[in-house]
């Protein structure tokens, strides 16, 4: 759904609770059933696949969100890919300017350590097929 369409369907919740995920294309969605899950699926890999990707050390949620180029969206935190799309950045202004967010919200971007360990994942699997 588009962002207007999202802030239409919560902007009555009883709860200040704005929760995301925004597609590359500015597309809206509930991520159901939680954000890494939702992420997860987008990608159609594996969970053990993704896992076995990425080093111990890494913050699952920076390197899905940095692979399927989604941000995830939380009222007080956003997490987006290294490179967000100019559509996300506007569908996320849109909740932001709909008070959807904190006005303070904390935004996080996955570094170039994710970025990397995403193309190397990438290009291994291209490499399988």
């Amino acid at each position: 759904m588009k962002a207007i369409e999202f802030i239409k369907k919560h902007q009555m919740d009883e709860e200040d609770v704005c929760e995301c995920i925004i597609l590359p294309d500015g597309d809206v969605e509930e991520p159901v059933p939680s954000h890494i899950n939702r992420l997860v699926e987008l990608t159609g890999k594996e969970a053990a696949w993704l896992h076995g990707q990425m080093e111990k050390s890494m913050e699952p949620l920076f390197w899905v969100v940095e692979y399927t180029g989604c941000m995830s969206v939380w009222q007080t935190r956003v997490v987006s890919p290294s490179q967000p799309t100019e559509a996300q950045m506007d569908a996320l202004e849109e909740l932001r300017d709909a008070a959807m967010l904190a006005p303070k919200y904390l935004m996080q971007k996955a570094d170039d350590t994710y970025v990397k360990s995403v193309q190397q994942a990438k290009a291994g699997a291209a490499d399988n097929k």
